[in-house]
Formats: C-alpha cells, sequence, structure tokens
C-alpha cells in the first residue's frame, strides 16, 4: 500500500511539472506580465541597399532591427523584464524582453521546453552611432551598423 501511494505522489509531482513547463508557468524571469502584447514583427530594408533586409521588432515606439547572437556569457540576471511575444500563434514561447545594461537593444528569446540561445536587436534609430553593447552580444552584420 505505501508502495502505490509513493508510485501515486511521483506521477502526480512529475505530471504536475511537466504542465508547468508546457503552459509556461514558472518562467522566472521570462514569464509575462498579465495582458502581455503580441510585439510586431518588421521588414527593416537598408537605405543604402533596398536589396538589403533584415527582420525587426516594434517595441516601445522604435523599431529594432536584428543584430546579433549571443558571444559569451550570459546569465538571465541580464534580463530586466518580457515585455511580450512575438509568435505568430497562441504558445507565446517566444519572448521579448529588455536587458539591463542598455534601452538600445532587445532580446528575442524561444522558452519553451528548452530555451533556445537568444537573438538581439539593436534600435534603428542607433545606425551609424557609437552606443554600448554589453560583451555578450555579438555582431551578426556590422556593416549595417557602420553605414547611415
Amino acid at each position: 500500500m505505501f508502495i502505490q501511494k509513493k508510485t501515486i505522489l511521483l506521477i502526480l509531482a512529475a505530471v504536475t511539472s511537466a504542465a508547468l513547463m508546457l503552459t509556461g508557468c514558472g518562467d522566472g524571469v521570462y514569464a509575462l506580465p498579465e495582458g502581455a502584447p503580441h510585439i510586431e514583427q518588421t521588414t527593416y530594408v537598408n537605405k543604402n541597399d533596398p536589396e538589403d533586409k533584415y527582420i525587426g521588432l516594434m517595441y516601445g515606439g522604435r523599431e529594432y532591427v536584428l543584430y546579433g547572437h549571443l558571444n559569451g556569457k550570459f546569465s538571465d540576471s541580464e534580463v530586466r523584464a518580457c515585455v511580450g511575444y512575438a509568435d505568430d500563434d497562441d504558445d507565446r514561447h517566444e519572448r521579448v524582453c529588455t536587458i539591463k545594461d542598455t534601452d538600445d537593444y532587445i532580446m528575442l528569446r524561444y522558452v519553451g521546453i528548452f530555451k533556445d540561445e537568444p537573438a538581439f536587436y539593436r534600435a534603428e534609430d542607433t545606425l551609424g552611432k557609437d552606443i554600448y553593447t554589453p560583451g555578450y552580444i555579438g555582431c551578426n552584420e556590422p556593416q549595417l551598423w557602420e553605414t547611415v
């Protein structure tokens, strides 16, 4: 009888943990606020070369253009808050987050059962400017950011 109760409790704990992971509850720093908005995806066209296009995100009245990738160590403590999601479906696992060091970058990260490497987006209005870039962000297209 004791073994049956213990087995049932273990199964119940496993099912509860799986349900929390699948629904996004318990996401910690990646949790979405109540009523979190869908963040609109855009296509940024390089003003110097109309054939040169990049994925963008609109947030807080600014357009953020795909800038780069994770370069080195990144800790969840670098995340200020998740402010919305970019999925086109209802799973809301592609989280758009602000980072603590600067408002000139935002981060997109998939936080389903497994977390993907984050992608970093830089504010379009910083093109051609020398701004602070956290050391954990690597640039994919430096020629875009060096020209105006």
